[in-house]
């Protein structure tokens, strides 16, 4: 890895601290994180930091090694205008027997070699050469070439470590400091390979009206850092990034959501955002996956289970290639009134149901929402009937070069031993003009592209349903 130096170019990466004041999220030591739902957080951590008077090096250290340099702001919070960056390095080459051996070019080692048998193992000092692929070439003190291969070395020896490697990511700035002396500094910047993603638990009701619902949220970092005892903040909602073109864990099962106390995150609108702020400090371990519960249980939630068969637009030569089959969805109302009216993150929901027999959780289905904002419907897609079995068949068809004309005949079969609703969708392709021309049963037009059938299906009964479209183009 090469070491990358970043100059101070733009104005809000590298300032004088004079143009700030003091910060009030930072009266003292400490890390904050703002972490956000596209892979990557904000870094502001305050730390006291030495300084000599005059034109002087200081090392920030313990960075994230995901750290995005040109993003780094320094602020002098217990003196603003005390302390200016002049110029900033970035030092990631990190020590490794690469690296080492790369600086040792043509300086003095040691090279100690394995034995093989009963003989013991060998030493080979002289001037380092070059340290290629798996090979070291040393020119020995006698002015003899030897060649090693890592495989048969047993350990080198160098004299000390060049002053251009460090142990950890560190960023090393040129600073004017007015006066010689510890200062509280606060240093912000932006990282990646850090993102939190929401995670939702629901649990049906024996009858199927109601639902507990809980979040949790799963924080996943691998950004090179641990960020001990920090206030944690979420943003939820698609905030535009200028990135380069590159580049889940699963839910912990847990058991039924119990009413708890407060919230552990207090949330709130911000900008065209929303803002999650967890009320107590917590440490994320580098390498680490984390849950937080983020929302209280919203107990008792009122939903309603309904099933859609989405009839596959098929021309009249097409053969059938799977199956139909009948969604199954729940549906429930984001509002106070409803035990919720909270803005939800995009994630993902797991929906589980009691088994009466031993009364142990079984997963029954999972779909994922969108962000959604209070007084929104959501609308999950589990799974499909098993016991509702649609057939379709295409009775007549006439086609012109503008202009076609369907018979369709849907059978309904409900082998379930309780009455339901099937709502039947026809989508039309997108640019035609169509009407229904005759039809069985009771329909309405939803959109310029969808009619919505409704057919109720006694228990353990057929229901068939028949009409003709007309479509010009």
């Amino acid at each position: 890895m090469k070491k990358q130096t970043v100059l101070s170019i733009a104005v809000w990466l590298l300032v004088c601290s004079a143009a700030f004041g003091k910060s009030p999220e930072s009266p003292g030591p400490g890390t904050a994180l703002t972490i956000y739902n596209d892979d990557f957080a904000v870094v502001r951590e305050s730390r006291q930091l030495e300084f000599d008077q005059g034109v002087n090096q200081t090392k920030f250290t313990d960075v994230a090694s995901e750290i995005d340099p040109t993003s780094v702001n320094f602020q002098c919070l217990s003196a603003p205008g005390a302390v200016c960056v002049l110029e900033q390095n970035y030092e990631y080459d990190l020590v490794s027997a690469e690296s080492l051996l790369k600086r040792y070019i043509d300086k003095n080692v040691i090279v100690v070699l394995k034995g093989s048998g009963s003989s013991n193992r060998t030493y080979l000092s002289g001037r380092l050469l070059a340290a290629l692929g798996g090979d070291l070439i040393v020119k020995s003190e006698n002015n003899a070439i030897e060649i090693a291969n890592m495989a048969g070395v047993e350990e080198v020896t160098l004299k000390e470590l060049p002053d251009d490697l460090v142990t950890k990511p560190t960023l090393v700035w040129l600073v004017d400091s007015k006066q010689k002396g510890s200062r509280l500094c606060q240093v912000t910047y932006t990282t990646g390979k850090i993102g939190w993603s929401a995670d939702y638990s629901a649990q049906l009701s024996p009858d199927e009206t109601a639902l507990d619902f809980a979040g949790w949220v799963t924080i996943d970092n691998k950004s090179g850092a641990t960020y001990k005892d920090a206030r944690l903040k979420l943003i939820a909602g698609d905030v535009r990034r200028i990135t380069k073109e590159e580049l889940p864990m699963p839910m912990m099962m847990r058991g039924a959501a119990e009413a708890g106390g407060a919230p552990a995150f207090e949330e709130k609108a911000f900008m065209e955002y929303h803002l999650y702020t967890l009320q107590r400090s917590t440490t994320i371990n580098n390498n680490q996956v984390k849950q937080i519960e983020f929302i209280k249980p919203a107990l008792g939630v009122a939903v309603k289970k309904i099933y859609i068969y989405e009839k596959k637009e098929r021309w009249f030569y097409e053969r059938k290639q799977q199956p139909d089959k009948v969604q199954t969805k729940i549906e429930f109302e984001n509002t106070q009134a409803n035990g919720l009216g909270i803005a939800l993150p995009k994630g993902k929901v797991r929906v589980f149901k009691k088994d009466p027999a031993d009364g142990t959780l079984e997963f029954v289905g999972e779909d994922e929402i969108d962000h959604t904002a209070t007084k929104e419907k959501l609308s999950l897609y589990i799974g499909d009937a098993f016991d509702i079995v649609p057939e379709y068949t295409l009775l007549d068809g006439q086609y012109k070069s503008n202009y076609s004309r369907e018979t369709h005949k849907i059978e309904l079969r409900n082998r379930k031993p309780e009455p339901v609703t099937v709502y039947v969708d026809e989508k039309f392709p997108q640019g035609r003009n169509w009407t229904i021309d005759q039809a069985t049963g009771r329909y309405e037009k939803r959109d310029a592209r969808t009619v919505r059938f409704e057919v109720k299906i006694k228990a353990d009964s057929t229901e068939t349903i028949q009409y003709t479209a007309t479509q010009t183009w």
